[in-house]
């Protein structure tokens, strides 16, 4: 499955994505080596020796870390088959609030299409925007994730310790 998974991927040209949907010239669908570059041509970046983050060592996923210091401490960067899917871009709350990243999300992208008391969202074909509080920024291609890593939500019986996990919540 996962090779299938690969192939599908990689059958799927970036322009599939929504238009230019990212922070700081990182946009979702790009490759890894393109982010990186992106990344580096952005001079209040930070782009560390050590930005990946081994959360998944067994899957195919992989997370990068950048900084904006002071403003954006956090920006982390979510591949999958060296395909970026997902930026949360995590500001400093006392620097940039939420309020203003709303209104520049809704002045760049129109008005948002979902609202709750915590957080604004925005739908741009296959990624979604949401601005949440206190001062966090995401973009993500959710579907297009799941599609490409061959999951399966409503997969049970595989794994009896899941199944019982997950009639605990």
């Amino acid at each position: 499955m996962k090779f299938f998974a690969v192939i599908l991927l990689l059958l799927i040209p970036v322009s599939l994505f929504a238009e230019d949907v990212g922070f700081m010239g990182m946009h979702i669908g790009m490759s890894r080596e393109k982010v990186i570059a992106a990344a580096e041509a952005q001079p209040v970046l930070t782009v560390p020796r050590n930005r990946d983050v081994d959360f998944f060592p067994i899957e195919e996923r992989e997370i990068m870390t950048f900084s904006a210091r002071p403003e954006v401490p956090f920006i982390y960067l979510q591949f999958y088959d060296d395909i970026l899917f997902s930026i949360t871009v995590i500001f400093d709350e006392h620097l940039v609030d939420y309020f203003t990243l709303a209104r520049r999300l809704e002045e760049k992208y129109g008005p948002y299409t979902s609202l709750e008391p915590g957080w604004r969202m925005w739908d741009r074909g296959d990624v979604t925007i949401k601005v949440e509080k206190p001062a966090v920024v995401k973009y993500i291609a959710l579907e297009r994730l799941i599609e490409a890593a061959g999951f399966d939500p409503n997969q049970t019986g595989v794994n009896p310790a899941r199944d019982e996990l997950l009639r605990g919540l």
